[in-house]
């Protein structure tokens, strides 16, 4: 298994949770006036939620793929520090796709070629690179107990799915065919019994 793949995976699934979980709040402090005046943000937040599920998405198809490999101790360098350089850089590439795809999507157009820093550059730069650590870490830290969880379910559908095959009966449908009317059905009751006798003057 190609150690670049592995490593791509992880980074591409980091940075687009980084980039979903960072730029409401920029956005945030730019719209409360934290940046000082101007006009830093496109007002709208409708990209953060698709970001954050495809970044979960991502994250979740990365540990189905890989989670031998994660257990195995092959999926990250010993040193993770040395992701955040590629981390960072598609953090921002998120970022900006983002940013443009929901500007062209509310005002049909891209407002401003810099509005998608969603502050001044060194605030925001400085904001995205924190939660790039922050969130590196905590799912690097976190990667071995979701890979074995991971496997677990998948051992659970996969009992699931063939106790159900092996539990499935064909019956073939009754039919009348063949069957006589002139058999005799019990009933429960007693017939022939004698009538109480008559009462005698």
């Amino acid at each position: 298994m190609n150690r670049t793949s592995l490593r791509l995976g992880f980074c591409a699934a980091v940075a687009v949770i980084a980039a979903a979980l960072a730029d409401p709040i920029v956005e945030f402090a730019s719209n409360a006036g934290c940046f000082g005046a101007g006009r830093f943000t496109d007002r709208s937040n409708v990209d953060v939620a698709p970001a954050i599920a495809v970044g979960f998405a991502l994250l979740v198809w990365y540990l189905v793929a890989k989670a031998q490999a994660v257990l195995a101790g092959r999926a990250l360098p010993p040193r993770i520090a040395t992701l955040l350089p590629l981390i960072f850089s598609l953090q921002m590439i998120t970022l900006w796709t983002m940013e443009t795809a929901e500007q062209l999507t509310v005002y049909g157009h891209v407002i401003a070629p810099g509005l998608w820093l969603g502050g001044p550059p060194e605030c925001s730069l400085a904001i995205h690179a924190l939660f790039c650590v922050a969130v590196t870490f905590i799912v690097a830290r976190s990667l071995r107990r979701l890979a074995a969880t991971t496997l677990r379910v998948i051992a659970l559908i996969r009992a699931m799915v063939s106790r159900r095959g092996c539990n499935v009966e064909w019956r073939p449908a009754r039919r009348l065919q063949g069957r006589s009317f002139k058999e005799q059905i019990p009933v429960l009751c007693r017939i022939g019994e004698r009538a109480p006798p008559s009462l005698q003057t």
